[in-house]
C-alpha cells in the first residue's frame, strides 16, 4: 500500500513538473516571438525612416522651390522694368523694400537675381551688385523654360564667398521675366532648417503610426500564436502520455515473461538437472545436467534482461555500477564516471538506467569492444550520461532489424523524459551514445546521428 502511494505521489509530482516545464516553454515562445518581433520591426522601421526623410525632403524642396518661384513671380520682377546693363540704384532699393519682410525670415540667408548674360542685378549683400559669373549650361536651360532646381549642399563655387561659411544651404534657381518681358534668373539660399524641420517633423508624426501599426500586428499575431503553442504542448503531452503508456506497457509485459521464465521453465529445468544423470550413449563427456545447467544460466541471463523495474537517483550509481560489472565480466575493461549527487526524478533516473543498460548490452554483444567508458556528469547547464566504446562500430547500413529496434527504444526512453539522444558510430572506431537532460525545462526534440 505505502508503495503504491509512493509511485502515485511520484506521477504526480512528475505530472506537475511536466506542467511548470511547458509553462515555461509557452512563456519562453512568447518572450522568443516578441523579441522576433520587435526585431523585425526595426528592420522595417530603418528603411522605412530614410524613407520617410527622403520623402520629407523632396516635399520640403519642392516647397522652396514654389516659395522662389512667387518671390521672383510676384515680388522682384514687377519691380525690375526694363533690365539695364549695371544695376540700377532705385530699383535695388525698391526690391530691397519689397524684400524685407521676406528677409526678417531668418530662414532667406540670401537672394541674387541675375541676368542672362551672368551678371547680377540684385543681392541682399550689396557687394555682389554688377559682379559677372559664367552662367552654367543647366541655368540656361533653366532660362530657356525649365523647371526650378533645388539642392542641399556646401556652397563653395566662387560666386559664394558670402556663404562658404554657412554649411549645407538650400539652393534654389527659378527663371521668371522682368515687367519688360527679359528672362531672368533667380537664386535664394535658405537655412537647411527649412528641410531638416520637416524631416524630423515627418518622421516623429509617422513614428507613432509605425508603433501602433507595430502593436496591432504583434498583437494580432500573438493570439494566435498563444493557441497554437497551447495546442503543440497538448499534442506533446498526448502523444507523451501514449509513448508513456507503450513504455509501461512493454515494461509490464517484459516482467510478465521474466517471471514466467523464473517461476516456472527455469525452476522445472533445475528440478530436472538435479535428478538427471549423465548418459553412456551421450559419451562420457556429455552430461545431461550440464546442457541443463548451462541453458538454465542462459535463460537467467535473459530473465535478468527482460525485467527492468524504475530506479531512482539515489540507486542509479549502484544499478550504472552493476552493468559495469557485467561488461567487466565480458573482458571488456570498463570505467565508469559519475558526478554526486544527482539531482534527477524516478523518470530521469530510470531513463539513465535504460539507455546505459541498452548500450552496455549492445557493446557486449555486438562490439567486440576491448574498452568501454561509462560516464554520467554534469556539464554546463546540462547532465550528460555517454556510453563510448572502440569497438567495430556501425554505418546507417549495417543496422539490423533488432539495431533499429534498440535505437528506437532508447530515443522514446529519452523523449519520455524530456531529454536528446545522440548516437554516433564509424565503422572499426567505435560507438558513442549520449543523452542529456538540461538542468531545468526539457530539449523541445531529440537527434539521432551515425
Amino acid at each position: 500500500m505505502r508503495g503504491s502511494v509512493d509511485r502515485t505521489k511520484a506521477k504526480a509530482d512528475t505530472s506537475t513538473g511536466t506542467l511548470v516545464e511547458e509553462g515555461s516553454a509557452v512563456r519562453s515562445a512568447i518572450v522568443k516571438f516578441l523579441a522576433t518581433g520587435l526585431v523585425v520591426l526595426a528592420v522595417v522601421a530603418i528603411p522605412f525612416s530614410f524613407w520617410v526623410r527622403a520623402v520629407s525632403r523632396d516635399l520640403a524642396l519642392e516647397d522652396a522651390v514654389e516659395l522662389t518661384q512667387r518671390l521672383a513671380d510676384y515680388v522682384i520682377s514687377p519691380v525690375v522694368g526694363v533690365v539695364p546693363e549695371e544695376p540700377d540704384p532705385e530699383v535695388l532699393s525698391r526690391i530691397d523694400t519689397r524684400l524685407a519682410p521676406w528677409l526678417a525670415d531668418e530662414s532667406i540667408v540670401r537672394i541674387k537675381v541675375w541676368s542672362a548674360e551672368g551678371t547680377i542685378l540684385y543681392s541682399d549683400r550689396s557687394e555682389l551688385a554688377g559682379s559677372r559669373f559664367e552662367l552654367e549650361p543647366w541655368a540656361r536651360e533653366l532660362l530657356a523654360g525649365g523647371p526650378g532646381v533645388a539642392t542641399v549642399e556646401v556652397q563653395e563655387e566662387e560666386e559664394n564667398q558670402f556663404e562658404s561659411g554657412d554649411g549645407e544651404l538650400v539652393e534654389v534657381y527659378v527663371a521668371s521675366r522682368s515687367a519688360g518681358g527679359v528672362p531672368l534668373l533667380f537664386e535664394v539660399y535658405f537655412d537647411d532648417a527649412v528641410v531638416r524641420g520637416p524631416e524630423n517633423q515627418f518622421l516623429l508624426g509617422m513614428i507613432p503610426v509605425l508603433l501602433v501599426a507595430g502593436a496591432v500586428l504583434q498583437g494580432g499575431q500573438l493570439i494566435p500564436g498563444i493557441r497554437l503553442a497551447r495546442q503543440v504542448q497538448k499534442h506533446q503531452r498526448e502523444r507523451r502520455a501514449i509513448l508513456q503508456q507503450a513504455i509501461d506497457a512493454g515494461e509490464r509485459e517484459r516482467m510478465r515473461l521474466a517471471a514466467a521464465l523464473h517461476d516456472d521453465i527455469i525452476q522445472d529445468l533445475a528440478g530436472l538437472a538435479y535428478v538427471l544423470e549423465p548418459l553412456p550413449e551421450l559419451g562420457p563427456n556429455i552430461a545431461p545436467g550440464a546442457v541443463l545447467q548451462d541453458t538454465i544460466g542462459k535463460l537467467r541471463g535473459i530473465t535478468a534482461e527482460l525485467y527492468s523495474s524504475s530506479v531512482t537517483a539515489d540507486e542509479l550509481p549502484r544499478a550504472l555500477g552493476i552493468l559495469a560489472e557485467r561488461a567487466r565480466s565480458q573482458g571488456i575493461r570498463t570505467i565508469v564516471q559519475i558526478d554526486q549527487p544527482l539531482p534527477f526524478d524516478d523518470r530521469q533516473s530510470t531513463m539513465f538506467h535504460r539507455i546505459a543498460r541498452e548500450s552496455v548490452l549492445n557493446a557486449i554483444k555486438h562490439s567486440e569492444a576491448k574498452n568501454m567508458e561509462l560516464h554520467l556528469m554534469r556539464l554546463g547547464r546540462s547532465w550528460d550520461l555517454n556510453v563510448s566504446d572502440d569497438g567495430v562500430g556501425f554505418g546507417s547500413s549495417d543496422r539490423s532489424e533488432s539495431d533499429h529496434f534498440g535505437l528506437r527504444l532508447m530515443a522514446d526512453f529519452a523523449e519520455t523524459a524530456g531529454a536528446r539522444l545522440e548516437i554516433s558510430s564509424t565503422l572499426d572506431k567505435g560507438t558513442s551514445i549520449r543523452v542529456r537532460v538540461p538542468t531545468n525545462g526539457s530539449f523541445a526534440n531529440r537527434s539521432v546521428d551515425a
